[in-house]
């Protein structure tokens, strides 16, 4: 498996194979994330078609050392909140796992509701942040390339993020203290 970094060096180069590669790396995950971050599959779909041509587009003019990943959720970040300012309607989608182990079906939709109503309730860079982290798996420094911060302000946003879900949530991450050592792990 080729890495990114060569595929981009390829890519920045003019081989638009070497872009193709990369798009069919990470369009799956992208999609998938947009989906969750707008709520609406179709709406996704164009986003992701579009961070993908401003990626295209940009990938020349960056440097070499370029964290790949990290940019184009960024791109991808960027382009769902642009477009849900303009349209001015905010709907998260929770970022908890499709299957449930032990759970019946009504108290995993019951938890995905208030995750989602949670989610609307916070700030946007909170939400993001989140779902960056924790439901992409994003790594810290990532995290922070894609939101376009510094590593120990992406630290402090996913700590205030976590304290105003848990509040917003009802209290304490909604009383699962198994929860709270993931949702730590960062401080």
């Amino acid at each position: 498996m080729v890495d990114d970094g060569d595929l981009v060096g390829r890519a920045r180069a003019g081989d638009p194979v070497a872009f193709e590669r990369l798009f069919e790396r990470y369009h799956a995950p992208v999609l998938n994330y947009l989906h969750r971050m707008v709520g609406d599959r179709a709406l996704a779909e164009d986003l992701t078609q579009d961070a993908f041509i401003k990626a295209y587009r940009a990938l020349p003019a960056t440097r070499p050392d370029l964290a790949f990943k990290a940019w184009l959720y960024r791109i991808a970040t960027n382009t769902a909140i642009s477009h849900l300012r303009r349209r001015q309607l905010i709907r998260w989608v929770p970022f908890l796992s499709d299957h449930a182990t032990g759970e019946s079906i009504e108290r995993t939709v019951g938890r995905r509701q208030d995750v989602e109503k949670t989610l609307s309730q916070i700030p946007q860079h909170y939400a993001a942040a989140l779902l960056l982290r924790h439901y992409q798996g994003l790594s810290l420094a990532e995290t922070a390339v894609a939101l376009d911060i510094t590593e120990n302000a992406a630290k402090l946003r996913l700590f205030r993020a976590r304290k105003a879900f848990a509040a917003a949530y009802g209290g304490p991450l909604g009383g699962d203290a198994a929860g709270a050592d993931a949702w730590e792990e960062d401080r």
